[in-house]
């Protein structure tokens, strides 16, 4: 290079170089640069700021039994998401409950669960008779009653009141009024006793003992004991086969599902609208977190 281009090249850099120096110098390029640094620094390090709802495992085991006690059977994958998913939409809708005042009226989940939730969908409008033939007609699997048995039924509260040989009485024609007493939760004969209805009367794994018993024949079976200490002996007097209901018997019941239909819909606008403002964790059963 010459000297002429030298000098050229130094008459433009020179100033340049000047130009960059001095506006190092200003104090406001300092303050922006802190600035930027801080903001890059609190997005590292901040901490979520989110109402924080962690689901650990022992409250997913204790609802996962529960609902296995009431299917008599193991649980899929996607029934076990949606109950801990359930358990996470009841919690965001009370803590919105709180947030909103309702917790003034009443501390029991469950009392504010139902005012928020009547809260979302207390602008919802009557149906009309076209609404709820169409809902009758698109969900009928909704409306039509589980299998079920209607049952003899001899109980005593304790093993200790069981005369010996009641079976074969009972089975050999004894009358079964004459054993037993009747309870305000029970009578001598119990009518469309579905599996469910029969979990929640003798405990899981009695229940499963009873359908199948109950299914081979129609002797008397038992002794049955429930979680309580109360002994059942049951005959099957009938036994029921899914049925769908008379529209205009079921009228009240098709209405009853149709509001609470709609306002399950309300219901999932108003939780997308305020999932973002929780942080959810649900802890893995094999012990490590899953975030959301």
């Amino acid at each position: 290079m010459n000297t002429i281009d030298r000098n050229t090249m130094q008459e433009h850099v020179g100033p340049a170089q000047s130009m960059v120096a001095r506006v190092l110098r200003e104090p406001l390029v300092h303050f922006l640069a802190l600035a930027g640094l801080l903001f890059v620094m609190q997005a590292l390090f901040a901490t979520d700021q989110r109402d924080l709802i962690v689901v650990d495992t022992q409250t997913q085991k204790f609802l996962f039994d529960q609902e296995e006690e009431l299917q008599l059977r193991p649980l899929t994958d996607a029934e076990k998401t949606d109950i801990v998913d359930g358990f996470i939409e009841e919690e965001i809708l009370v803590r919105e409950a709180v947030k909103r005042g309702f917790s003034d009226s009443s501390r029991i989940r469950a009392l504010l669960l139902q005012n928020m939730r009547f809260f979302i969908a207390g602008d919802l409008r009557e149906p009309t008779e076209a609404d709820l033939r169409e809902f009758f007609a698109a969900n009928s699997d909704k409306f039509e009653s589980p299998p079920s048995f209607d049952l003899d039924h001899v109980m005593f509260k304790a093993s200790g009141e069981v005369p010996q040989g009641l079976l074969n009485d009972l089975n050999t024609g004894s009358d079964p009024a004459g054993f037993g007493e009747v309870d305000m939760s029970f009578g001598r004969v119990l009518r469309y006793m579905d599996q469910r209805r029969l979990v929640q009367a003798l405990g899981g794994e009695t229940a499963r003992q009873a359908l199948e018993a109950l299914s081979k024949d129609r002797n008397w079976h038992g002794p049955f004991v429930s979680p309580t200490g109360s002994v059942h002996f049951l005959r099957v007097i009938k036994t029921n086969p899914p049925q769908l209901p008379d529209f205009d018997r079921a009228r009240d019941w098709i209405s009853a599902q149709w509001l609470a239909d709609k306002s399950r819909q309300l219901l999932e606008t108003e939780l997308q609208s305020v999932r973002q403002d929780y942080q959810v964790e649900v802890e893995r059963l094999d012990g490590t977190d899953n975030g959301a």
